[in-house]
């Protein structure tokens, strides 16, 4: 009685995906989460960069990524709703969220290279900005590609959880799905079929993440 049959379901979907409102919602759902993600990559980035480079500096994050591992995604949430308005908490988390898995990455990739490698740079006389530039962020590119490949799909399913938490009214996959528990909440159907349009992009963007990662790994 509360649950839809997977028939009525799919051809609600289906329904869904030929009004233009959807992929709105798709599109702004995307759009916040490539916002939030490329922000949280150019501070992994910078981070990442500082801790791969100065060991000292590293063991200071240290703390600093064992907390944001540990807080419960939802805090954050409520946290953000606090400090700023509810469109923008779900970028915020998205750059939370995303930040460690880049900024380990990163961090990792530089402090794997060849001691060789860089002692070649030395001899040849190349400043600390060049060697930064030319030799180590390029030879920790396959590290950097797969932290954002195994980040990018989580982040659009924090995006979509956070949009729904948030209760913001602007467009969004999340947004769409408790707008559609408002207006009818003995009416699961309708939200079911958000809920699968959300599944199969969240879906797709795993399968090319795992492949993605798979491909890079062996260069590693």
């Amino acid at each position: 009685m509360i649950f839809p049959d997977p028939l009525s379901t799919f051809q609600t979907t289906f329904s869904l995906l030929g009004k233009s409102y959807v992929y709105k919602c798709i599109g702004w759902t995307m759009l916040r989460m490539a916002i939030g993600f490329g922000a949280s990559f150019v501070l992994a980035l910078l981070f990442g960069t500082l801790a791969g480079n100065f060991p000292s500096f590293k063991v200071v994050m240290n703390p600093i990524m064992v907390a944001l591992k540990s807080i419960p995604t939802a805090a954050l949430v409520f946290l953000f709703l606090v400090i700023t308005k509810a469109k923008y908490a779900p970028i915020f988390i998205v750059i939370l969220i995303s930040f460690p898995i880049l900024y380990e990455a990163i961090a990792a990739g530089i402090h794997n290279i060849p001691d060789d490698v860089l002692e070649a740079a030395r001899v040849d006389g190349s400043s600390h900005f060049t060697d930064i530039m030319r030799i180590r962020l390029p030879l920790a590119m396959p590290y950097i590609l797969v932290g954002i490949a195994s980040s990018f799909a989580l982040a659009f399913k924090i995006e979509i959880m956070a949009e729904v938490i948030t209760g913001s009214t602007s467009y969004g996959l999340g947004s769409a799905i408790l707008a559609a528990q408002k207006n009818d909440p003995s009416n699961m159907l309708t939200i079911f079929a958000y809920s699968l349009i959300a599944i199969v992009f969240i879906l797709i963007l795993t399968i090319l993440e795992d492949f993605v990662a798979k491909y890079l790994q062996k260069k590693i």
